[in-house]
């Protein structure tokens, strides 16, 4: 009881600090549907941000291994086609490196919810435990921000390009997993330096 009230009251105080004294890891994944308890999860792609800086060297992209891989509609939505995972990792290689850069840094992604589930749901399977300090989601931070000014928003006005192109960030290809989590770091940094500056407010 005292081990989890202390790593609380630890979590707590971390939790306090500056949106700037955390590391991130900004993270998007690639599926072949919504639920991940029927659809794959195909690709998975993270980075590491220290406000200000994106460090690239710290870029992952995965395809995921699985007995036989089912794209459903991904070629159409993401461009993955059969021959793209001729080289692809375990899952479990690929969750074991996760969790341990997750460890005291905060995730974020762009509709977390979704990739969040799936990860969650690969890490059960497995027997890993992903235990991030926080989460962060991009789209929520800029759905909360728009319902403050205006009551109705518009659709398509809260995908990763459209959030992007309010803050003047240029534009990527859409739908791959490593552009898509770096798209979303440098969202984080931009919502993070125009709401709370470089002083000692929180995000959260």
């Amino acid at each position: 009881m005292f081990g989890a009230l202390k790593r609380w009251w630890l979590k707590t105080i971390q939790l306090r600090k500056s949106w700037t004294h955390h590391t991130y890891i900004a993270l998007d994944i690639e599926t072949s549907g919504l639920d991940p308890s029927t659809d794959q999860l195909l690709a998975v792609a993270w980075v590491e941000i220290k406000p200000p800086v994106i460090d690239y060297q710290t870029g992952r992209y995965y395809l995921i291994k699985h007995e036989q891989t089912d794209l459903k509609q991904s070629p159409v939505v993401h461009g993955l086609v059969s021959k793209d995972f001729l080289e692809t990792t375990e899952p479990r290689a690929m969750l074991e490196q996760l969790a341990e850069i997750l460890r005291g840094k905060v995730l974020v992604c762009h509709h977390i919810q979704l990739d969040w589930r799936f990860l969650k749901h690969a890490a059960r399977q497995h027997g890993i435990k992903l235990e991030p300090l926080a989460l962060f989601d991009t789209l929520a931070f800029e759905a909360k921000r728009l319902k403050r000014k205006q009551h109705h928003i518009e659709r398509g006005s809260l995908t990763l390009a459209s959030c992007r192109a309010r803050y003047g960030l240029p534009e990527y290809n859409a739908h791959h997993a490593f552009s898509d989590a770096v798209g979303c770091g440098e969202l984080l940094l931009a919502q993070g330096y125009k709401f709370a500056g470089s002083s000692k407010s929180r995000l959260w």
